[in-house]
């Protein structure tokens, strides 16, 4: 009897056996013969070996709700990284697992989409006990439909945090709302963890008129009173866990800090002020570039027209433009039209997805940010990814949507019951069907229109799922490989 060898497989809590799928996808059979599937995964989803005899080259496993038999030769001992373009409606979230299987989100739109795409991904509403790691937040600027669905996630109390990246504006109430200025420069940067506390901690700024942000941060300490605050800045240039040089499973992983560029005003650290409260958020925005082996993604926030012409100046005078070049980059401001254009066309990327959603009255993706993407992206065929258009399927009829209204009212129902309910039978059935309707809108809101990007730093996949499953599988997946030849990513 042949057995799946040790060296195969990793070792978790309880001795579990578990994997990942291999590139760029791999099917859960039925059987341990036979053509007929059950689930069809994407490169690097993880899968639990439940048994190690091998059969017709397969071994029975599970992954993402559904036993079955995968083949050995496709699958894979390490992690890869995974970022997840959750679709939150208007506004930006983004999940992200690093090879060494840290988990941050970068953003969390301004609804309860986050919250629930995380619960329906790691099962939340099973569980009795928080998740046994915590999360790492990046805040990109304090935007209501990039940071207000935290809220969710804070007073979620199966999820910890462990730290709290931003970009040093905290907006509040007042007539000076990112801090003190000097000579045309914000002065009144938040660094760290003190300094945070010292606004979210006084009443006065979580009360009135731009305090949404502060009394959002300030939930975070119900649950997580050890956390941790930062602000990132091109002074900082990389992660302090991921700086560069850094390697994970002897490749390349880092994260580097490309914006916002701080300067000294008076000896004190200060962001430049353009007077225009809106466009000196979205400008400074915390921009990332995680690269991973030979693959970059880039995650920009709102970076808009004004401040993209001067972070692209700034690398221009310091020749080094090739600090914007990546292969994936998610669209600043969610397709606007707001965009300089020497920026975008400097970003050269292979791929580049777009968060934005039905509700709004800005009309975004606009056509020419569109045309303008396609037009500055590398190769003959750069892709062009929309959460928006991704959701577009049969799932979202309107009376699909009647349904999720219906779960809706439901829950509010049974919530509204389970305040005067004293009987234990009864309290049990409440409970059950608001968990049951809220797992299947989490389903609706989280299973189509998300964007999924995966790469072990040679090769990489972008996915979106099919409006009907196929035959062959239920993905539509765009590969890409690195040309050592080109040296960049192709589409294969």
């Amino acid at each position: 009897m042949a057995e799946l060898s040790n060296t195969k497989f990793n070792l978790g809590s309880r001795n579990t056996k578990y994997v990942f799928a291999e590139y760029p996808s791999i099917k859960v059979y039925k059987e341990s013969t036979g053509s007929s599937w059950g689930n069809h995964l994407l490169f690097g989803d993880y899968i639990k070996i439940l048994d190690t005899e091998i059969v017709n080259n397969r071994v029975y496993a599970k992954s993402r709700g559904t036993s079955g038999w995968v083949k050995v030769d496709q699958i894979r001992k390490h992690r890869i990284l995974e970022v997840n373009f959750v679709d939150i409606g208007q506004g930006d979230g983004c999940h992200m697992v690093t090879p060494d299987d840290k988990h941050i989100v970068i953003d969390a739109g301004k609804t309860d989409n986050m919250n629930r795409y995380l619960s329906w991904r790691f099962n939340l509403h099973r569980r009795t006990t928080p998740l046994s790691f915590p999360f790492t937040v990046v805040i990109s600027h304090s935007d209501l439909d990039h940071y207000k669905g935290f809220q969710d996630v804070f007073d979620n109390e199966k999820i910890k945090i462990d730290k709290i990246y931003h970009n040093g504006l905290v907006e509040r109430p007042g007539s000076k709302p990112l801090g003190e200025e000097e000579n045309g420069h914000i002065t009144g940067i938040i660094k760290d963890t003190d300094d945070m506390l010292e606004i979210i901690e006084k009443s006065s700024n979580r009360s009135g008129t731009r305090s949404t942000y502060a009394k959002t941060l300030h939930k975070v300490l119900t649950h997580n009173p050890d956390i941790a605050f930062k602000s990132l800045s091109t002074d900082d240039q990389y992660f302090e866990a991921y700086a560069q040089d850094n390697k994970i499973n002897n490749k390349e992983f880092s994260i580097q800090v490309l914006g916002p560029i701080l300067k000294k005003t008076n000896g004190k650290d200060s962001l430049k002020t353009i007077n225009d409260l809106g466009k000196d958020k979205n400008g400074h925005s915390v921009i990332m570039k995680v690269t991973c082996g030979k693959a970059r993604v880039l995650l920009g926030g709102d970076v808009n027209t004004e401040f993209g012409k001067i972070i692209h100046k700034y690398y221009k005078d310091k020749n080094k433009l090739d600090e914007l070049v990546v292969d994936v980059a998610k669209a600043c401001h969610h397709g606007s039209n707001h965009f300089h254009y020497g920026f975008v066309e400097s970003i050269n990327a292979s791929a580049t997805v777009i968060s934005s959603g039905d509700d709004e009255n800005y009309g975004h993706p606009r056509p020419d940010t569109i045309g303008a993407l396609g037009k500055c992206g590398f190769g003959e065929r750069p892709l062009v990814f929309s959460t928006e258009l991704a959701r577009s399927n049969k799932e979202f009829t309107y009376s699909k949507l009647e349904t999720i209204a219906k779960r809706f009212d439901r829950i509010k129902q049974a919530e509204k019951k389970l305040k005067t309910e004293t009987d234990a039978t009864k309290i049990k059935k409440l409970e059950r069907t608001i968990r049951t309707n809220n797992l299947e809108i989490n389903k609706y809101l989280t299973k189509y229109g998300m964007i999924n990007v995966r790469t072990d730093g040679k090769r990489m996949i972008l996915a979106q799922k099919y409006e009907r499953k196929a035959d062959h599988g239920k993905w539509d997946i765009h590969k890409m490989e690195y040309s050592n030849s080109k040296k960049r990513f192709v589409l294969k």
